[in-house]
């Protein structure tokens, strides 16, 4: 795909709940500032106010006078021109914010999330690979591009610091855990016992922002803290992942990270995980790619079995057919500027494209 440029007057704005979405967004807003394409962030200042804090925090330390912040609470009343909108998810807080909607996805995993009915929404859905584009594909919005978020890893900018620190003072291996929030995570179940591995592996410990900020999630921070707060380092996910021999996640969309980056990933298990699974009770269930990964993953329910899969006599499947149908299809570093020219190429569109009625019929009846 040669570069798509475009005639854009107004920017293309990039929705925010958690600085964690820049870190999707930011080689696209790159690729597409490249292009002359004007670009602004506009951050939910109407969420829980640690989001919003979290976010005000990290935007002061970011310093891009280049990108402008757009209040959304401002935009309902003093209306910003916007010529596309980006976003990780459909909320309704977003609609009728700009004439195109593109979907940036932040991750894989709780595919009865993933894939549901909102994809209608967005003109454009910004794919890793087959299998996601193949569940949300409607009259050809869904397209390739694989994982512009990845970007930096594949082109290697992240810091080094942190593997080559622990590379020099290796005595044992170094382990990386990143739970997940809420009724899945395994922090509840699993901290007591995984502090106690602390003596036998260099144990680095990752959480998801929901953890972090979600007022409700304040026992499983607390958990944490108690048994690992030497062991959450400053460092961004990239760096993290260099630096570990292992990851140990539960259901988390980390597991797609850890995949991607080539790192002998297990998944821990615990009773009463699988009714979590049925009736609709979370957003996951057994037909989810963070539960139908686990028939290649080692998959632990105890101390015995973490320590025997963390041994030399496990079998490492041989992930890299799964990597490309899954976490990135081109895995070059060039995904955000494939995202661009799709962006671009939906900025030259003009009117509605009557191939795609389906698509425009659907959104009128949901949106």
């Amino acid at each position: 795909m040669g570069k798509q440029m475009a005639n854009c007057a107004h920017p293309v704005g990039f929705y925010l709940e958690t600085s964690f979405h820049y870190e999707v967004y930011k080689n696209i807003i790159a690729a597409l500032q490249e292009r002359g394409i004007p670009c602004a962030l506009v951050i939910s200042d109407v969420i829980q106010p640690a989001f919003v804090s979290e976010m005000v925090s990290f935007l002061k330390k970011l310093a891009r006078p280049d990108l402008p912040i757009l209040r959304l609470s401002t935009l309902h009343y003093q209306p910003v021109s916007l010529s596309c909108l980006v976003s990780p998810y459909y909320t309704p807080l977003i609609k009728n914010l700009a004439p195109i909607n593109v979907r940036a996805m932040y991750g894989l995993a709780k595919d009865r999330w993933g894939h549901a009915w909102w994809n209608a929404f967005y003109d454009g859905i910004l794919c890793y690979a087959m299998h996601t584009q193949q569940r949300v594909n409607i009259a050809g919005n869904a397209r390739l591009v694989g994982n512009p978020r990845f970007d930096d890893w594949h082109n290697r900018r992240w810091d080094p610091s942190l593997a080559e620190m622990l590379a020099r003072q290796k005595t044992r291996p170094v382990v990386l855990y990143a739970p997940t929030f809420g009724e899945l995570c395994s922090l509840p179940h699993w901290a007591e016992t995984l502090n106690r591995l602390q003596s036998e592996v260099t144990l680095l410990v990752k959480l998801h922002h929901g953890t972090q900020f979600r007022a409700e999630e304040a026992k499983s921070l607390a958990l944490a803290t108690r048994y690992f707060r030497k062991n959450m380092l400053p460092a961004s996910s990239f760096s993290l992942l260099a630096a570990a021999d292992y990851v140990i996640t539960d259901n988390s969309g980390f597991i797609f990270d850890a995949l991607h980056a080539g790192k002998k990933t297990i998944l821990l298990e615990w009773a009463g995980l699988a009714p979590l699974l049925h009736n609709q009770r979370t957003l996951s269930d057994s037909h989810s790619t963070d539960q139908t990964v686990r028939q290649f993953l080692p998959c632990v329910n105890s101390l015995a079995q973490l320590r025997q899969a963390l041994s030399d006599r496990q079998t490492w499947p041989e992930m890299e057919a799964y990597r490309w149908q899954v976490c990135d299809a081109f895995q070059d570093g060039k995904a955000g500027e494939r995202a661009a020219d799709v962006i671009s190429e939906l900025l030259n569109q003009s009117g509605v494209d009557g191939d795609h009625f389906l698509l425009h019929s659907l959104r009128e009846r949901l949106f």
